[in-house]
């Protein structure tokens, strides 16, 4: 007989196919035989002097775990599969554990909620290093915001939760401070990464300005590094003793030793890499804040698809097919800039 879609009694694990598994002779009840030795009888032999059945109250909790799962399709709420806690139908994470409820997500995090089922923490793990077994459950995905709560411009917290995807715990309270407080936290990733982070995160205009900048000042910086002029100039000053070049910072003697071209083309590299280090530091200010109008302006667009073709769109999965990141562009623009980086060491 097969035992697995029954739980051990003693233990409440799952019994998988090859387990070594005892039956109570009295009430039919299958334990696994570590556990049925270890207990030293069956776990229900209390209730065997009442003609109990294993069989007959496994059959009653199966109708009423199928009654309760056919009472949550009919409403509007769906059941978390980790808590058994309801949310929202459309709900992206359940609102009381935070495991996510899309059935993808699900599939993806296998491991961790496995993991997480035996040692009774989130299935995404506890934040910042947390000890998982003290954390227990603290966590809030959603940011403080309810999946209906408005974050503004006619658009919920769920509705964004849905756009942003993964990220949702660090965006979502991002934007409640600019909604709230009007006030936006520094990105370092957008600074590090400038015009390839905004093609990540779907932001494709803003993307490709800021790419076109950054390909276009890097090309300047190391073409004119590479032209005889420049390196004319930079080796006549590295051959120059350490009081020559102390006067040279006297504007006039600079301009007695060298020309004003000459002049230029020295320190137009160094200006050409400040310009790239500025418009960095431009990206990871924008970042956020540009990234809270993208979402909004998306997410009502889709809306405003919905109320003209109601019997054709799915909010919830255009929302999730048109928001998250894109990957795959932003390796083909990492790559690009790599590329332009370290050409001219096999063209010079």
């Amino acid at each position: 007989m097969e035992f697995t879609n029954y739980k051990c009694p003693v233990c409440d694990k799952q019994f998988v196919s090859g387990d070594d598994i005892v039956v109570c002779p009295e009430c039919g009840a299958p334990h696994h035989r570590e556990c049925y030795d270890k207990n030293g009888h069956c776990f229900y032999e209390e209730k065997h002097s009442e003609n109990f059945s294993f069989e007959n109250i496994y059959s009653e909790n199966t109708e009423s775990d199928k009654k309760s799962s056919d009472d949550s399709a009919e409403s509007n709420t769906v059941v978390c599969p980790y808590c058994k806690a309801d949310s929202p139908k459309d709900a992206f994470y359940c609102e009381k554990c935070g495991f996510p409820l899309n059935e993808q997500d699900r599939k993806n995090q296998g491991n961790a909620q496995n993991s997480s089922q035996n040692q009774n923490v989130p299935p995404y793990g506890a934040p910042f290093g947390a000890n998982p077994q003290q954390f227990n459950m603290a966590f809030d995905p959603m940011a403080g915001f309810k999946n209906d709560e408005p974050i503004g411009d006619n658009v919920t917290a769920g509705e964004m939760s849905k756009f942003i995807g993964k990220s949702t715990p660090y965006f979502l309270r991002i934007f409640g401070n600019i909604k709230r407080f009007n006030k936006s936290r520094y990105n370092f990733a957008a600074f590090f990464f400038s015009g390839i982070y905004f093609m990540y995160r779907k932001m494709i205009g803003l993307g490709i300005i800021f790419s076109i900048l950054l390909i276009g000042l890097t090309v300047g910086e190391t073409f004119i590094q590479y032209t005889s002029q420049f390196q004319s100039v930079y080796n006549e000053v590295l051959n120059m003793s350490t009081q020559e070049l102390y006067s040279l910072t006297n504007s006039s003697a600079l301009l007695d030793t060298f020309t004003t071209r000459e002049i230029l083309i020295l320190y137009l590299p160094s200006l050409l890499s400040l310009l790239k280090f500025v418009m960095m530091i431009v990206c990871g200010c924008i970042a956020n804040r540009s990234y809270y109008k993208h979402c909004f302006k998306k997410i009502n667009q889709i809306k405003d698809i919905k109320i003209i073709n109601s019997q054709v769109l799915n909010t919830n999965d255009v929302l999730e097919s048109t928001g998250g990141v894109n990957l795959p562009i932003a390796i083909c623009v990492s790559v690009i800039y790599i590329v332009i980086m370290y050409l001219p060491l096999f063209i010079f």
